[in-house]
């Protein structure tokens, strides 16, 4: 779903760059790094595992609810200004460019969508979405103090229909540092080309044959708008609490497609999940 490859749950909050033989830390949100890094300074090599659960919609636009089990595997390795991370199909770099900014590369395995992921058959006739891979790149700036700045762009590869392209501009305020409990609220506007809307939102003149939906054409343009609540707390070394809650709610083009009306036009998505790390 949206934020597996949104998420989903991917993981570093901090990066140090070595200046002067002094490491210098740059705070990153823990949506666009994870959990596990939030209390991981030094270099080297560092593993943890964990399960969880997440609620979030069927599919995009959709008004029903699926929960499921969430596993947690990490394989991380930090250097003196980059880190990699592998999370099963969700795969990072980072780069630390300076103490206040750091880019992020990755590459995900995006979750298609079948019909009968609908409970409720408002899928029936509109066809499965192939699952793809998952290309992007952006960019953090912690522009004062517990306050960053994201940018980033997404797109996808190796499936039908084209699922084109997002892009995200973020604002994450960290409202608790503690050293066993941080908490942080987002805000991010996503903003879509004309492919990834007609995808995921639109209704072609075939499906509209085979379906109750009138056919419904869109354009690029804003997507939609959320706020986030994420934290993690640390039992001890070993065991950590990580917790999110996403709200969002969708531009008015694609409100009005009929595939959403049939649905909502906001989605809701929440996990837990206990962590250990070695």
């Amino acid at each position: 779903m949206k934020r597996h490859a949104i998420l989903i749950l991917s993981a570093l909050y901090t990066l140090p760059v070595l200046a002067n033989s002094e490491p210098e830390v740059m705070s990153m949100p823990l949506d666009i790094a994870g959990p596990v890094a939030a209390f991981d300074a030094p270099a080297g090599w560092r593993y943890a595992f964990g399960l969880g659960i997440e609620s979030e919609p069927e599919y995009h636009g959709s008004g029903e609810t699926a929960t499921e089990a969430d596993p947690y595997i990490e394989v991380a390795y930090r250097a003196e200004r980059w880190e990699l991370q592998s999370n099963l199909m969700s795969n990072a770099v980072f780069y630390q460019v300076r103490s206040d900014l750091a880019l992020r590369g990755w590459l995900n395995f995006e979750e298609g969508r079948e019909q009968n992921e609908a409970s409720d058959k408002s899928l029936d006739g509109l066809g499965d979405i192939d699952e793809m891979m998952e290309w992007g790149v952006g960019a953090a700036w912690q522009i004062h103090g517990p306050l960053t700045l994201g940018v980033f762009a997404q797109t996808y590869t190796g499936g039908e229909p084209k699922k084109g392209s997002v892009g995200f501009v973020t604002v994450h305020y960290r409202i608790l540092n503690e050293p066993d409990l941080k908490l942080e609220l987002g805000a991010d506007i996503s903003l879509a080309n004309s492919d990834h809307m007609q995808t995921e939102f639109g209704i072609t003149a075939a499906q509209a044959r085979e379906s109750v939906y009138s056919s419904y054409q869109l354009g690029g343009g804003v997507k939609s708008y959320g706020i986030s609540a994420n934290g993690v707390y640390a039992f001890n070394k070993s065991w950590l609490l990580s917790f999110a809650v996403d709200y969002e709610v969708y531009a008015s083009k694609v409100a009005d497609s009929p595939l959403v009306r049939a649905g909502s036009d906001s989605e809701v998505e929440a996990s837990l999940g206990l962590i250990y790390r070695f």
